[in-house]
């Protein structure tokens, strides 16, 4: 990457968040991070954290309890969890900080920008969508583009996530994050952005386009429409 096409990536980066990101305060507040984000998602299931619903049933094989089955694992109770405290009490799940977050999201500008600049696209900003069949699950993309695609960026603080990315490509924790947000929003295509700006050149940014995988999309719906009956089936238990 020459020093014309970085200073371009990095005036890119300063106007996006002063003319887009940030548009005005009501503007900004629908943008992931605001209020009214963090309204709008409440009590939903969303695509960050789709993989943490999947789990193989199974029964116990051996001991006290065999023939009876598994239970459904923390990560997926916890989720499940979340969606019911959501719901009876009308308020969000408190926001996470830590340092490698607050990283991703100061670069996501810039990275973006520099997506825009080497795929020579424009892409839009949205805030939270949801399914227009399930509206108990949504999707917060970093960006879309056009009418068919989307996109996924990560700013890994750790130069050696950057490094594995550029080996091996995708990561396979995101590949249900990407497929969800392709089936919440029924575009065709998701672009998996990431960039670390410390590597030389066109090193610092990878690109991989990720298209509808049917069967994956399919289990994805199975598995947010079932933790979303035994959410219900909670709310119904607890509920006076």
């Amino acid at each position: 990457m020459s020093g014309e096409q970085q200073d371009f990536i990095e005036r890119m980066a300063s106007d996006f968040n002063e003319a887009m990101f940030y548009p005005g305060p009501e503007d900004a507040d629908a943008f992931q991070g605001g209020e009214d984000w963090q309204e709008d998602r409440r009590g939903c299931f969303t695509a960050s954290i789709f993989a943490n619903l999947n789990y193989v049933k199974d029964d116990f094989k051996s001991g006290p309890r065999k023939g009876q089955p598994r239970p459904s694992p923390k990560l997926r109770m916890d989720e499940i969890d979340r969606v019911v405290a959501e719901i009876l009490t009308g308020k969000c799940k408190e926001s996470i900080s830590a340092k490698a977050l607050d990283y991703g999201r100061e670069m996501e500008p810039e990275a973006l920008a520099a997506y825009e600049a080497h795929q020579g696209v424009l892409t839009e900003l949205t805030g939270f969508i949801r399914h227009k069949d399930f509206a108990f699950a949504g999707a917060s993309p970093d960006f879309l583009v056009g009418d068919e695609g989307g996109g996924e960026i990560k700013c890994p603080m750790s130069i050696t996530v950057h490094a594995t990315t550029l080996r091996t490509g995708l990561p396979p924790e995101h590949i249900e994050q990407i497929q969800g947000g392709l089936w919440v929003t029924g575009r065709t295509y998701w672009d998996f952005v990431s960039y670390n700006p410390h590597f030389p050149g066109d090193l610092a940014l990878y690109v991989e386009r990720v298209y509808r995988d049917e069967a994956v999309i399919a289990r994805i719906e199975a598995d947010v429409v079932e933790a979303w009956a035994e959410a219900q089936a909670i709310i119904a238990r607890l509920s006076p």
